[in-house]
């Protein structure tokens, strides 16, 4: 007798179900990270991902993390202390993956590996999400250095998603929830108008919670032994305000304003009695972390009708971001400290202002149409550490080290791409090429009083691809892509002496990638599907490489290996069903392996695979959804002797009630057979034991309501 593996019974579920329904597969997807204009992904050549609001709503997000939790070949990194550290897109992770909201770059992810500090592209709030799309593999050709691996566009709410009418009006909401993962309350309030030609936006959030949860086993007590979290109380402040202002038939300006503010105050239970060195030991320990962005944006959208362009678009964006961890501690060591008190304040920031423009055209022949598009981008950014060591016990204030230099980075390009339509629209030819120039000068501080050289870098970076509809079930596709990545200024230029010793690279070449892409896609009025199979190269690979040893200590530098491969496969559908029902189930596989080495890749994801089972009644009044992951075995690391990450099944339910129209009621239970696992990237660092302190959270739940009116 065969037995069925959970991910065989999985495909063979999503399919069995009758493919009759009431609803139908309509409209089609509307992207634009795929081509920086506005596209239908079923004539994008690549692998895309959409998530709406609607899927954000259904499933009850309410955190950056599990934003991206059932989207084929992607995973959201990190949680606890210092948030979400990044997206990881086929194996790629970290400055490799580009993160854009609105358009605009978030900071590059700095973390120098100690406990002390961590500056992560995590100032996002969800319930100002409209949508998120993730443009799988190199897109450099689009957007430049870091989209080396792909990119994630969080796109923020307008009035036009909140208004109903074309007419003037006033539209408010208000949103609470609750998340016993972290007894997180939450509250958002919006308001959106319009009054002739203007049209405005504002959204405020403002939520208090706590530590997000280990799994019910973890023992809470004092010490390195501890499996429950470590303590803490949050508090989340983040406002929105967007204004358009409709000149005339031909002109529209936009202006924008955000602001995140998130504190983080956690006493380090887990660090209690900690022996850093033989008689160091640590108590008292506790942080106060505070992370903020603002950004101020104006835009001008142009209708030029001209030869030149059709419309052109340009903005001007100010952003600033910044990192500050407050670390106390009491320590002890023999007579030399009895009862030290500090604090080591760490404080990262990052200044920006980037500047776009692009034009667009659209030409039409007898046999060919074009839909070209150009334009210029140029972003300047101020990297800055400011590290100071109170002692507080004597009243005594030094400079600590930084580790890295304070750097400008300067960063500009020039692209043009052409989308053609031929043959009645069947066949998609599509082309892009952009030139970049990178540069990093760094600067001496009190931290840091080592001058370091100027790094300089830059690329041309191409892309064609190809999508030929055949039929509505079948539209085969196919992408080759280039990507590049300047290397970080912690690349570059960061060093330190205890334990180890540590030196960067200020001589280290920029990453390249070459993709190779195929797939095929279709839909009809009850089912749509989508196959990508994907082959990627990635030359001058940056990582860190132990060289020798120095007064019984590794030395360890930054190196560009020769080569690294990444392959893989995904698959994923979406099945409507009678009566209100449907289906949606996808699976990626991914390898990734050292080329001159054999060695696999740390970041490779363990084969995963997601079903979804939903319900709603004709007038969606009520309605449910199960969503069932399954994620196998890692057991394939860098390092042979790495223990092995466990499989693990997860079960969510939600469901949502609308007793009048314009109030919705959601309530969810995650994890709900409260299964233990650990994640795959937190068992990454830890390679000899699987602790319940790294454990996830067991079984939660959640509700919220929301009344518009």
């Amino acid at each position: 007798m065969n037995k069925k593996t959970p991910i065989a019974i999985l495909v063979s579920t999503t399919f069995a179900l009758p493919s009759f329904a009431e609803s139908t597969f309509t409209a089609d997807e509307i992207v634009v990270t795929a081509t920086r204009t506005e596209q239908k992904v079923s004539d994008v050549s690549s692998a895309i991902e959409l998530i709406n609001r609607e899927t954000l709503d259904k499933n009850m997000t309410t955190n950056l993390k599990d934003t991206l939790d059932n989207t084929p070949g992607v995973e959201v990194q990190g949680d606890g202390r210092f948030g979400v550290s990044g997206v990881n897109i086929r194996g790629m992770d970290g400055s490799r993956v580009k993160i854009l909201v609105d358009g605009i770059e978030q900071p590059t992810p700095y973390n120098p590996g100690s406990s002390q500090q961590r500056k992560y592209p995590n100032t996002i709030e969800v319930d100002t999400l409209t949508s998120i799309e993730v443009n799988k593999g190199p897109s450099s050709s689009l957007y430049g250095s870091d989209a080396l691996g792909g990119t994630v566009l969080f796109s923020t709410k307008d009035p036009k998603d909140v208004l109903v009418t074309e007419e003037n009006e006033n539209r408010f909401s208000i949103k609470s929830g609750y998340s016993s993962v972290n007894e997180e309350f939450k509250n958002t309030l919006t308001w959106a108008a319009r009054k002739d030609k203007v049209e405005s936006i504002v959204m405020l959030t403002y939520a208090e919670g706590s530590e997000y949860k280990t799994h019910g086993d973890g023992a809470d007590i004092l010490g390195t032994e501890r499996g429950a979290a470590d303590p803490a109380e949050t508090t989340l402040a983040n406002g929105l305000a967007k204004v358009y202002y409709q000149a005339n038939e031909n002109n529209r300006f936009g202006l924008t304003f955000e602001y995140f503010d998130y504190q983080y105050d956690s006493d380090l239970a887990s660090l209690e009695g900690y022996e850093i060195l033989p008689g160091f030991a640590y108590t008292d320990s506790s942080v106060a972390d505070h992370n903020k962005r603002m950004r101020i944006g104006f835009e001008h959208q142009w209708q030029l009708n001209s030869s030149f362009a059709d419309d052109l678009t340009w903005e001007i964006t100010y952003q600033t971001t910044e990192s500050k961890s407050d670390n106390y501690d009491t320590t002890n060591w023999g007579f030399i400290y009895v009862d030290r008190e500090r604090n080591r304040q760490r404080i990262a920031s990052d200044d920006s202002i980037q500047f776009d423009i692009q034009a667009n055209k659209f030409i039409s022949t007898e046999n060919v149409n074009h839909q070209l598009s150009y334009g210029v981008s140029l972003l300047h950014n101020d990297f800055s550490l400011e590290n100071t060591d109170y002692t507080l016990s004597s009243d005594t204030v030094s400079s600590g080290s930084t580790g890295i230099p304070d750097a400008e980075t300067i960063q500009w390009g020039i692209f043009v791409q052409d989308q053609a339509f031929l043959m009645d629209d069947k066949l998609v030819l599509s082309a892009g090429l952009r030139y970049d120039s990178f540069s990093t000068k760094p600067s001496t501080t009190e931290g840091y009083d080592v001058q370091q050289v100027d790094n300089k870098n830059d690329a041309f970076t191409a892309r064609v691809g190809a999508v030929y509809h055949v039929a509505p079930m079948f539209s085969p596709y196919t992408q080759i892509s280039q990507g590049f990545k300047a290397p970080t200024v912690y690349d570059l230029y960061y060093s330190y002496d205890s334990g180890a010793i540590f030196n960067g690279n200020p001589d280290l070449e920029a990453e390249t990638s070459l993709s190779y892409e195929v797939g095929f896609r279709g839909k009809n009025e009850n089912l749509q599907y989508n196959f990508s199979a994907f082959y990627n190269l990635y030359d001058d690979f940056i990582t860190t490489e132990t060289i020798g040893e120095q007064d019984g200590k590794d030395v360890i530098t930054v190196v560009n290996l020769d080569e690294v491969k990444i392959y893989g496969a995904e698959f994923s559908s979406r099945v409507k069903g009678p009566v209100g029902t449907y289906a949606s189930f996808n699976i990626a596989y991914v390898e990734g392996e050292d080329v001159s080495t054999g060695n696999a890749l740390d970041t490779i994801a363990p084969l995963t695979s997601n079903i979804g089972l939903g319900y709603d009644n004709r007038e969606y009044k009520f309605g449910g959804l199960i969503n069932y992951k399954v994620v196998a075995k890692k057991d394939e690391w860098q390092d042979e002797d790495h223990i092995d990450a466990p499989s693990y099944n997860l079960v969510d339910i939600t469901a949502y009630y609308k007793p009048m129209q314009d109030l919705t009621l959601r309530a969810g239970l995650f994890n709900a057979f409260d299964e233990k696992y650990w994640a795959y990237q937190d068992i990454a660092a830890n390679d000899t034991t699987l602790d319940d302190f790294s454990t996830q959270a067991g079984r939660n739940w959640g509700v919220s309501a929301e009344y518009s009116f």
